[in-house]
């Protein structure tokens, strides 16, 4: 029997469901509800807000599939017995089960107990949620066993991946009539077309101040990597965050491709200075082809300093305005930045 706090884990889960802490209230329902073979006044509604795109290969379509794991049981005209089970299987590259599943009535939570198990023929994955209570008809309890997580470079173009399903039965017999858990498709996805992805990496300097005892990382060379398959939809663009307090100006001085020299087109798009953020945009006229490496180099003029600072606005780089971010690769590297300054 499950605890019936709700974790914090569960609650992040829970958080594009819920209206409340623990609460799981269907915010938005999509697809037809279906009726079981069990019983014909208990159905099946999928919840279908959010859903997250899966790029299945080259040459084809960006799939949608359910953010969360995540289906209602409606049963207006009966009561669901203790042992009840929800059945809910799923391609486990792109989905990341709760360490316990979650059914809630309201921001009541219902006592469960799940498994998980995996098909050794179809790799696919089953939690099996038990209702260890009886719940009233009318209640439409909804079941959440996990939620989908980025598939990151290389393994994020997932062939052939499965849909969602979900099943209705009772304990010890085995659920039968799988209903899909699949969201409706946004039109936003796309239609064919060929994924891309560009990684962001560079070489970064340390200031010193206080006879180095306080030091601040900026960048010198910031590099675009492009891993394909296609191309870039876009020029290569990316900003440069960094602390007004120590930075006073950035400028692009070189540029390579390949690791030759190339006139790059480098452009400041607009530049930002506040009490405490100094952004700059910039946007370069080269689109990267798979494979192709772009390496730009920074030069940063630094304030003098002494003493402590108050606060520190941590060094970042990272892509802008490359378009069509259903088809954009999960490197999960479209940023890099640095944690470790001593200002104090």
């Amino acid at each position: 029997m499950n605890d019936s706090k709700v974790t914090r884990r569960q609650v992040l889960v829970l958080g594009g469901l819920t209206l409340g802490v623990g609460a799981v209230t269907v915010a938005g329902l999509s697809g037809p509800a279906w009726a079981d073979s069990a019983a014909a006044d208990v159905v099946l509604v999928p919840v279908g807000a959010s859903p997250v795109v899966v790029l299945p290969g080259v040459g084809v379509q960006p799939a949608a599939f359910p953010r969360q794991l995540a289906v209602q049981v409606q049963h207006a005209g009966t009561d669901l017995p203790a042992g009840t089970e929800v059945a809910v299987t799923y391609d486990p590259r792109l989905y990341s089960p709760l360490p316990a599943a979650v059914a809630t009535v309201g921001k009541q939570r219902l006592h469960t107990t799940s498994t998980i198990t995996t098909d050794p023929r179809t790799t696919l994955a089953t939690c099996t949620v038990t209702l260890a209570e009886a719940v009233a008809a009318g209640s439409d309890p909804v079941v959440v066993v996990g939620t989908a997580y980025p598939v990151l470079y290389p393994r994020d173009l997932v062939v052939g991946p499965a849909d969602a399903t979900a099943a209705l039965g009772r304990k010890n017999v085995k659920p039968s009539g799988r209903r899909s858990l699949q969201p409706h498709r946004p039109s936003t996805f796309g239609g064919v077309a060929t994924p891309w992805g560009v990684e962001v990496s560079g070489v970064w300097s340390r200031y010193e101040w206080e006879n180095g005892k306080r030091w601040y990382y900026f960048p010198v060379r910031v590099t675009l990597h492009s891993v394909g398959p296609g191309p870039a939809p876009a020029a290569a663009s990316f900003s440069v965050a960094l602390d007004p307090q120590v930075v006073r100006d950035v400028s692009i001085t070189t540029a390579r491709l390949n690791h030759k020299v190339h006139d790059a087109g480098v452009r400041l798009l607009s530049h930002k200075r506040t009490a405490s953020l100094f952004e700059t945009r910039w946007s370069t006229t080269v689109k990267l082809k798979s494979g192709d490496r772009l390496d730009l180099g920074l030069e940063v003029r630094t304030r003098k300093l002494t003493g402590d600072l108050q606060t520190i606005k941590h060094p970042s780089v990272g892509l802008i305005g490359m378009g069509d971010h259903a088809t954009q690769r999960q490197t999960g590297q479209n940023l890099m930045s640095r944690t470790d300054a001593v200002w104090e």
